[in-house]
């Protein structure tokens, strides 16, 4: 039987967030969002049947603190093209996936925020998505990326003017496994 006609592992790579940080500091633009984790990786189809690939993001659990009355959101996106660049992972406007919280314990007479801080944490998630088919001899080019950011309304006198916020994503791991797709040739 050839290594191609069963469903395999043809990518899989655990890429490292560069941007986990003890002091998440004010990023209400998404542009300026802090990026975590930043992958790009491809597949070429050297068999001679289509397969159908599925990209399977696995994101390692986030942890994160929160200053009353502040929030802070994780969000992340991969894109794929089948023979060209894919589009960069821009995630202004569609995600593939996101996690935070906000909270707000009030604030006293002269609207200082009460003091507090949340602490937070997600477990491991996982999500995929079917790209295809990939004909012989296409390349399967894929990006992903995942970002941090503070949403506004962002208060510079959180905590009762001591703010602590924090961001840890740790790593994203991402698979392309690909699936034979019966010929059409017909032989005889």
């Amino acid at each position: 039987m050839a290594p191609w006609s069963v469903p395999r592992n043809v990518v899989d790579e655990v890429a490292k967030s560069n941007g986990d940080t003890a002091k998440l500091l004010m990023t209400i633009n998404l542009e300026r969002a802090l990026m975590l984790v930043d992958w790009s990786g491809s597949w070429l189809n050297d068999t001679p049947v289509d397969h159908m690939i599925r990209i399977q993001i696995t994101r390692r659990y986030k942890r994160w603190i929160t200053s009353n009355p502040n929030a802070v959101q994780f969000r992340d996106r991969w894109s794929t093209a089948i023979d060209a660049d894919p589009a960069e992972p821009v995630i202004s406007d569609t995600l593939n996936g996101q996690v935070g919280s906000a909270g707000d314990l009030g604030s006293n007479t002269v609207a200082e925020p009460f003091p507090g801080k949340f602490w937070h944490w997600w477990g491991t998630s996982t999500a995929d998505e079917w790209i295809g088919p990939v004909e012989p001899g296409q390349r399967l080019n894929a990006a992903y990326r995942a970002y941090v950011w503070t949403p506004p309304p962002f208060s510079n006198n959180a905590n009762k003017n001591s703010p602590a916020h924090e961001a840890e994503a740790g790593y994203a791991r991402i698979a392309l496994q690909a699936f034979p797709q019966p010929s059409k040739r017909v032989i005889g």
